[in-house]
C-alpha cells in the first residue's frame, strides 16, 4: 500500500485505547489546533512536536470526540479525529504538503475508489465496499466523502457507534456538509461541526 503524502497514523497499544498523544510534525513548529464548540478559531494546544494527556485535551474540547487541525503558514491545514478514549498512546505524524504542490494524482486515485465503493454500497457487497474506501483513504484521507460512505455502510448495518465515528470524521473534513450532519444525528451524535475550511474538498457522490 502506497504512502500517503498527507495524515500518517501510527496507533500503539490499540488495545488498550488512547490516554496521550504525540503529534510530530514534517515540517516541525505546525500549530496544533483542537476543536471547540461554540469557538470558529479553537484552542492552540501549542507547536509540533507536542506531547499532551488526552483526558486534558477531552476537558478542553467538552466533547466526546477530539478534532485537531495542524496548521503551519506555506503548508496545507490537515485534520485528526480521535473518537474514542482509554489508556495507551496515540502517535501522529502529519506530512504537511506546499501551498499550490499537485496532488491530482493521488485525488483521482481516491475518487476511482470512491466510485467502486459506492458500486459495491449498491449491490449491497458491504465488505467490499469498505475494501474500496481503505484503498481510497489510502491515496488520500482527505476527501470526506469516504467517511460518509463508511458511516452509511455501518448503518445498513445497524452498526451505531460506527457509523458515528465515521460521520465525525466526514464532518471534520467538510463540516458543511448538512446532510452528514442529518445522519450524525439520527446515529445520536453531537452535531456541532468542527471549524470550518480545514480539510480536503469531498469526492462527489
Amino acid at each position: 500500500m502506497r504512502t500517503s503524502n498527507f495524515l500518517l497514523m501510527t496507533l500503539i497499544s490499540t488495545l488498550a485505547g488512547c490516554a496521550s498523544v504525540n503529534i510530530t510534525s514534517k515540517p516541525p513548529a505546525a500549530d496544533v489546533i483542537l476543536a471547540v464548540p461554540g469557538q470558529e478559531n479553537g484552542k492552540l494546544l501549542g507547536k509540533t512536536p507536542l506531547q499532551q494527556n488526552l483526558s486534558e485535551i477531552t476537558k478542553l474540547s467538552n466533547r466526546s470526540t477530539i478534532v485537531v487541525t495542524l496548521k503551519k503558514p506555506g503548508y496545507r491545514s490537515q485534520n485528526f479525529v480521535i473518537p474514542n478514549l482509554g489508556g495507551g498512546k496515540l502517535e501522529i505524524e502529519a506530512n504537511l504538503l506546499p501551498i499550490g504542490s499537485d496532488d491530482s494524482a493521488d485525488i483521482n486515485i481516491a475518487v476511482r475508489y470512491l466510485l467502486e465503493a459506492e458500486k459495491y454500497i449498491i449491490e449491497k457487497n458491504f465488505k467490499e465496499a469498505l475494501k474500496a474506501l481503505e484503498k481510497s483513504r489510502a491515496s488520500n484521507p482527505n476527501i470526506a466523502a469516504a467517511y460518509t460512505f463508511e458511516g452509511t455502510i455501518y448503518m445498513l448495518q445497524n452498526q451505531v457507534e460506527k457509523a458515528r465515528e465515521a460521520f465525525y470524521k466526514a464532518l471534520a473534513l467538510d463540516p458543511q456538509d448538512t446532510e452528514v450532519r442529518a445522519l450524525l444525528a439520527e446515529t445520536g451524535g453531537n452535531t456541532d461541526a468542527p471549524p470550518a475550511g480545514k480539510g480536503k474538498g469531498r469526492g462527489k457522490r
